[in-house]
Parts: C-alpha cells; structure tokens; sequence
C-alpha cells in the first residue's frame, strides 16, 4: 500500500459484508507520514475545511466494505461518520470554543513532544560522553556531583552505549505506561 496514515475510530464501526467492527483504517488522504489520527488531532493545514470519503477496508473478510467520511474543520478531525450528511452536519453546526479547547491540547501535547525530545537528545550526548570520556570506568565518587544528575542511574547499570539506550527506552515505556494507566499523559 506504500505510505499512508491511520485514523483510529473513536467508535467501531461494524463491515457491511460480515459485520466485524472495525476499529482503524489506512488512508491517503492526508500527508502519508504512517501516524496515527483520532478525533481531536491537527491532520490538515489550518485553513482546511472539508469532507473526505474513504472506503473502508475489514481485515476480517479482506475487502472493502462500505464508505466512512472525515470531517475536518480547521486542520483538525472532528468527526468519523458514517453518512456524507452527518458528516457535512457536523462541518456546518461546529462549535468553534470546542476547537479552541482542542487547539489547547494539541499545544500542550506539542510541548511535551518538545520536551520529550530535548529529553532524548540530552541524554543521548550524556551516553556519548560517558563512555567517550571513560566515566562508565572511574569509581562513582570520582563522578563529580551533578555532571551526569538525570541519567547516572542508567548510565552506571549500562555496560555499553547501546545497553544505555534499552534501558533508557524501558524506562520511557514503563513511564508512559504508568501516565496511560493513571488517565494522564506522561511527560516523558
């Protein structure tokens, strides 16, 4: 299928043929960068306001199915409908302080990328000069006090650079569990 972007459902929708719900579905309509699109995200420009149909394909009976719209109001998905009508419905009656709180959650999740990636690069030349500098070598004392303050912990268990970076990994997934687990969305 080469590149694509996924939109996950916010409600199954059942196959027409077999009736199997249907949770996600692949398409082209969009940038093609292979992410991962609910309700709720920027997927287009800004001053995109349209309906996009697109079959839909069940994986249970490998075919498609029946025919699924998007409503996209100012760069974000509002809604995944079934019928044109709904959908253009939706377009039309939107409530534009709705928008603007969700213009507010893709900000802050837009700072938590940020910070999620300036966390990663920090920690990546860490790695870089730890072992290039001969610390994973020298006797903890002889480490200095804050120098390696937010990674010591993994740099000190990590055999290697690349042990260094599993474990860092582990960790982001057991923090980004446990933010999934309390309701919240994990900083890291």
């Amino acid at each position: 299928m080469g590149m694509f972007d996924t939109i996950i459902f916010d409600r199954p929708i059942p196959c027409a043929r077999c009736g199997a719900e249907i949770r996600s579905d692949q398409t082209k309509a969009f940038e093609c960068t292979l992410d991962d699109y609910r309700i709720g995200d920027c997927i287009a420009h800004a001053e995109e306001i349209r309906i996009v149909g697109d079959d839909l394909y069940c994986n249970a009976c490998k075919a498609f199915t029946t025919r699924y719209y998007l409503a996209v109001y100012r760069g974000v998905l509002v809604g995944i409908e079934q019928e044109r009508e709904v959908a253009e419905a939706l377009l039309h009656n939107f409530n534009f302080e709705k928008l603007l709180l969700w213009y507010h959650d893709l900000y802050r999740k837009r700072q938590h990328a940020l910070a999620d990636n300036r966390r990663a690069e920090a920690f990546m030349r860490q790695v870089c000069e730890w072992f290039e500098g001969g610390y994973d070598k020298q006797a903890p004392e002889g480490l200095g006090s804050l120098r390696f303050f937010l990674s010591r912990d993994i740099l000190e268990k990590s055999e290697t650079p690349l042990a260094a970076l599993h474990h860092f990994l582990a960790e982001r997934e057991a923090e980004a569990k446990a933010g999934d687990d309390n309701g919240q969305m994990s900083l890291w």
